[in-house]
């Protein structure tokens, strides 16, 4: 019994992983038989994790047609940033409480990343990020929410929010460009957060981390810049501390 979780648990990471880096687009079809010969597994735990899979909203399962990979819809979207809201606000006051000054310093590290990548974006004369820049800013962004909800230290509040996450990731994941005003609004509320965590007012944290959210699903309902390559977060050489808050998210 343990030897078949085990395989299933590789088969669900797997799949997962291609799904939200983007490798999986959505409307993708997953076939059970070829990733189970690819992964040397039987048919059966790759099955499993696909119903698990499809269980968390990653994937449907069309009875006489098979697996594909969800589309989001802006319906979709605006439920996950709803969620996000309500518990990242949540996340947020118990992390004033509890963050380290640690932790604290890498999140100042991360704004310090973001702001270099407007930076250089700006001195080069470009209105948008893409490609591996785009990629940093998304790593970063990602890790700046990752570090503020494992502060909570709620490990059933951070399950839920890293399932919430994969499933957004898919959108992440179809974006090609990234408006620049739109990376320097996004620093602009992390210094803000940063601030209110600095000064252990948790009231505020919560309060700024929702605005920001709802700022955030705003510009995503609205934007038109959505491109098709993937982005593969994966591959870049990032510092330890982004890959370690990204590890929640794409493990």
């Amino acid at each position: 019994m343990k030897n078949r979780q085990s395989h299933s648990q590789l088969a669900y990471a797997a799949i997962r992983e291609r799904i939200t880096s983007g490798e999986l687009a959505s409307g993708a079809m997953v076939s059970e038989a070829a990733i189970a010969k690819e992964l040397g597994l039987s048919r059966t735990p790759v099955g499993e994790a696909l119903r698990r899979l499809s269980h968390e909203g990653l994937v449907d399962q069309i009875p006489r047609y098979g697996t594909v990979v969800r589309s989001l819809s802006q319906e979709d979207l605006r439920e996950l940033f709803e969620i996000r809201q309500a518990l990242e606000g949540m996340a947020a006051a118990k992390a004033a409480d509890r963050i380290t000054a640690e932790v604290l310093e890498e999140l100042e590290l991360l704004c310090v990343a973001i702001d270099t990548e407007i930076t250089s974006a700006q001195s080069s004369g470009a209105t948008a990020l893409e490609g591996e820049a785009l990629n940093r800013f998304l790593a970063a962004d990602m890790a700046f929410h990752m570090l503020i909800i494992s502060s909570a230290r709620n490990r059933r509040l951070g399950d839920i929010l890293e399932q919430t996450r994969s499933i957004s990731s898919m959108f992440y994941a179809r974006r090609g460009v990234h408006s620049l005003q739109r990376v320097i609004d996004a620093n602009d509320w992390h210094r803000k957060i940063l601030a209110a965590l600095v000064a252990r007012d948790s009231a505020r944290a919560s309060e700024l981390v929702i605005n920001h959210i709802q700022h955030s699903c705003d510009q995503s309902l609205r934007s038109e810049d959505n491109g098709d390559a993937p982005i593969n977060l994966g591959t870049l050489n990032l510092p330890p501390s982004m890959r370690m808050a990204l590890k929640a998210v794409t493990k």
